[in-house]
């Protein structure tokens, strides 16, 4: 029986998450993983990388079909600060 926080799941379903849970770790901090490159980069072009990896970040999370709770509650306090 394979489990996944306490849920009995499939074995497509655990690999699922647990390549998801790697890809958070690494979108949740990018900028560990460039290379010298980057360092060398404007601002600029560095906040246009990063806005690149948060689009493949929603591609690749959509792709898994995992639902992101992080990003649900941050799309949630943006539509309460419309207000």
């Amino acid at each position: 029986m394979i489990e996944y926080n306490g849920k009995k799941v499939t074995p497509k379903v655990y690999a699922k998450h647990q390549v998801s849970d790697y890809l958070m770790k690494l979108f949740d901090n990018p900028e560990v993983h460039m290379d010298k490159d980057f360092a060398n980069c404007t601002q600029r072009e560095q906040a246009e990388i990063m806005n690149q990896v948060s689009l493949f970040e929603d591609r690749i999370h959509k792709l898994l079909g995992v639902k992101l709770k992080v990003l649900q509650a941050v799309v949630t306090l943006k539509n309460l600060y419309r207000r």
